[in-house]
């Protein structure tokens, strides 16, 4: 059986060569090499898949190492990346969503041996589910954000009346950008809920109350609310366009300020993750 590293190393030569030519495709607006990027990154995610169900991830004696979710997260955007790929037939979030795991599957090689140290109180049921439908919904709004920030780009060149050279030709209309982001959005927010709810609900045998006034609690429920803001005004308003963009990008940056700035310095019950 391959080592968690072998294994590691592996996949990373598989994102490396599934970015460049993604990315080389893009850029040459060459669609042999989209397509070849396309392929690869399936490619990989299917290797990865196989990765995690034959346990060729590090697994120490308290459980999985952070370079494991590191490993587990880029599993859930490229899931994230294919679900719009076939649903949408677009793989250009598929392409831009493969650089971004191989520096997830580069940071986990360094930290493979890094124990996350789970409190007996914290092995549960509750903890899978909790785990699962936020790193699902994190990889629905990895997307989400690509396309929003693709639409600003494009929506403000058309309005600006700037030129539109090379691979700008090639960039999906801003309308299918808006589906992608409307698409992902609709189901990212209820995984997350679910994320959260599970998340107060084994919190409150845990630690005595369901809402401690911990900053990853305080965090997780402001950006709930915002993201919800951003579901309710798609789903009820019919929002589109520029605003949601917007919204999706604030989502997705606080999200990012949540797991790298509250998980690795602030003084919360996450703090396991600091290894």
């Amino acid at each position: 059986m391959p080592s968690p590293e072998s294994a590691t190393v592996l996949n990373l030569a598989i994102l490396g060569a599934a970015s460049l030519s993604g990315i080389a495709g893009i850029s040459a607006r060459n669609a042999f090499l989209r397509r070849l990027g396309v392929s690869l990154t399936v490619l990989a995610f299917a290797g990865q898949t196989l990765m995690l169900l034959l346990g060729f991830h590090k697994t120490l004696p308290n459980g999985l190492s952070l370079g494991a979710y590191s490993q587990l997260l880029a599993w859930f955007v490229l899931l994230g990346g294919i679900i719009v790929w076939r649903r949408l037939r677009q793989p250009t979030p598929l392409l831009f969503s493969s650089p971004l795991c191989l520096a997830l599957f580069a940071i986990s090689l360094l930290c493979l041996d890094t124990a996350v140290t789970l409190p007996p109180s914290l092995q549960s049921s509750f903890y899978a589910l909790h785990i699962g439908a936020l790193f699902s919904s994190l990889g629905l709004l990895t997307i989400a954000f690509f396309a929003g920030l693709l639409f600003l780009s494009l929506e403000g060149r058309i309005k600006n009346k700037q030129r539109m050279p090379g691979f700008w030709q090639d960039m999906p209309a801003i309308s299918l950008l808006d589906r992608i982001n409307a698409f992902t959005v609709l189901a990212a927010f209820p995984l997350y809920t679910v994320g959260i709810i599970s998340g107060l609900v084994w919190a409150g045998p845990v630690f005595g109350a369901s809402v401690t006034g911990d900053p990853k609690e305080v965090m997780s429920i402001a950006i709930w609310l915002i993201f919800g803001v951003l579901f309710h005004n798609r789903l009820i308003k019919n929002w589109k366009g520029r605003k949601p963009a917007r919204w999706t990008v604030l989502v997705f940056f606080l999200c990012l300020f949540s797991i790298v700035v509250v998980n690795t310095i602030m003084n919360t019950h996450h703090a396991f993750v600091r290894g």
